[in-house]
């Protein structure tokens, strides 16, 4: 899974979006196999400050349906686009993506995976 966070800047106001790729397991016997409980991507915006970079607005797209869609062979690679959120920040703003998943059955609930941030802006 890769996920690359984008940002703009148009005047006060910062744009960002995440791009989400992913090339999942195959399972040619069932087409319609569950293997999450949950899974969701939190697209953040954050603010370029010294030490902890404070998190200014943020956003949950689920991805669980996504991930588990199969062609009919199986397949289950993927793309998904966020839609596009804003803040009004100041100079120094940054996009943000944390990865949340939640195996089928296993009992520990979501588990994060950060991803790294787009470039200043």
């Amino acid at each position: 899974m890769t996920i690359q966070t984008c940002a703009a800047r148009s005047g006060p106001t910062v744009y960002a979006y995440a791009d989400i790729r992913w090339d999942g397991p195959r399972f040619y016997a069932n087409k319609n196999a569950t293997i999450l409980d949950g899974a969701k991507v939190r697209l953040q915006i954050m603010a370029s400050r010294k030490g902890t970079d404070p998190v200014v607005t943020e956003h949950d797209f689920q991805l669980k349906d996504r991930l588990e869609t199969a062609t009919s062979g199986g397949d289950r690679d993927g793309h998904y686009r966020t839609p596009t959120i804003s803040h009004r920040a100041g100079s120094g703003a940054y996009a943000n993506a944390v990865l949340y998943l939640n195996w089928h059955k296993d009992e520990r609930g979501y588990e994060g995976h950060d991803y790294k941030g787009s470039p200043t802006v």
